[in-house]
């Protein structure tokens, strides 16, 4: 039940393995070896329009068998293999060009969520010693505004004094108030 390019599949099996140094054949769960055969399942599939049933028919015609199963799955595995391994990534980008941008993106957002964390650490590790109000003193930026917050907790502070000052007058009537 063939109804697909054998000779092309034949061609580009010739070519990837050239070009990889990798044996299409082999059983081998070896990581470079598995994300490899996985990438060449995705050459087939977009290359020469075949399915997972058709991919696992050529494979058993070169005497490797390949589960149509383990082909689905690990089509849904190129983005992690992607992200994950350098190798793969120059491997796939040979052949296809729709992960290069999204993949810098990712890179990008990434470095700067780390940056983020590695602030907020020294951050942290700056603000060991400080207690909250410091802490929130220190995120005001604009010299006027930091001024004007000196003011108010100099008029708060003050405020406190001269309320806590136990200058109280105890006057005690000794007659009654008579007209």
């Amino acid at each position: 039940m063939m109804d697909y390019n054998k000779e092309n599949a034949d061609e580009l099996a010739k070519d990837f393995e050239l070009l990889t140094g990798i044996n299409l054949g082999s059983d081998s769960r070896e990581t470079e070896i598995m994300i490899t055969r996985t990438l060449f399942y995705k050459v087939l599939k977009d290359l020469n329009f075949m399915n997972d049933r058709m991919i696992s028919e050529w494979f058993a015609l070169r005497g490797s068998k390949k589960g149509r199963s383990s082909i689905t799955h690990a089509l849904t595995k190129i983005s992690i293999y992607y992200k994950s391994y350098a190798n793969f990534r120059t491997k796939y980008n040979l052949y296809f060009n729709d992960k290069a941008e999204e993949f810098l993106t990712l890179e990008k957002s990434q470095r700067k969520a780390i940056k983020e964390i590695k602030d907020n650490l020294h951050t942290s590790i700056k603000n060991k010693d400080k207690d909250g109000l410091e802490i929130l003193i220190d995120t005001i930026s604009n010299q006027f505004r930091r001024d004007e917050l000196r003011d108010l907790v100099d008029m708060r502070i003050k405020s406190w004094s001269w309320k806590s000052k136990d200058e109280c007058q105890i006057i005690e009537g000794g007659e009654s108030i008579t007209w």
